[in-house]
């Protein structure tokens, strides 16, 4: 396994939270980009998608093989009130959340981080995958809320 694997998975939620402390109140509800989410948007639907993405990991694991039901994100963020929702109690929510991910993939066997479930649009998925599929899930989120810091982000190098 990947030595940074869970310790970057559990930086996740410390990161945003760094992030979001950064931007002004009245820009957390503007989009990002043209249909994207804004970053309150873009923290409730980290905290919401991560169940989500562990209870496919028990799938994985319970049932190998099965095949895991795909969600449209802009039908979950209006149906779960993203743009509603308070910022720091989503942020409280998805560090409680990736805290348990975490705690369940530190305690798999090595046999079980192979196993997979399949995806109805990205196929074969073990739960290795999955779990590195949350970190670029995380950095693609970061990357987009970074876009409200603007200049702030910029190396100087």
């Amino acid at each position: 396994m990947n030595p940074y694997l869970l310790p970057v998975l559990e930086f996740g939620p410390t990161i945003q939270k760094r992030l979001v402390s950064q931007i002004e109140c009245g820009r957390l509800d503007e989009p990002t980009a043209p249909g994207r989410f804004s970053a309150k948007e873009a923290i409730a639907h980290l905290a919401d998608w991560e169940p989500i993405a562990l209870a496919r990991m028990h799938q994985a694991i319970e049932k190998p093989g099965s095949t895991v039901e795909a969600f449209d994100e802009g039908e979950m963020a209006i149906a779960h009130g993203y743009a509603q929702t308070d910022i720091e109690e989503q942020l409280r929510m998805y560090a409680s959340r990736r805290s348990t991910t975490a705690a369940f993939l530190r305690n798999l066997k090595d046999e079980d981080w192979g196993k997979a479930i399949h995806h109805p649009e990205r196929g074969v998925m073990t739960v290795a995958d999955q779990a590195n599929l949350l970190l670029g899930h995380d950095l693609y989120h970061i990357e987009q809320i970074t876009t409200l810091l603007g200049e702030k982000t910029v190396s100087t190098w």
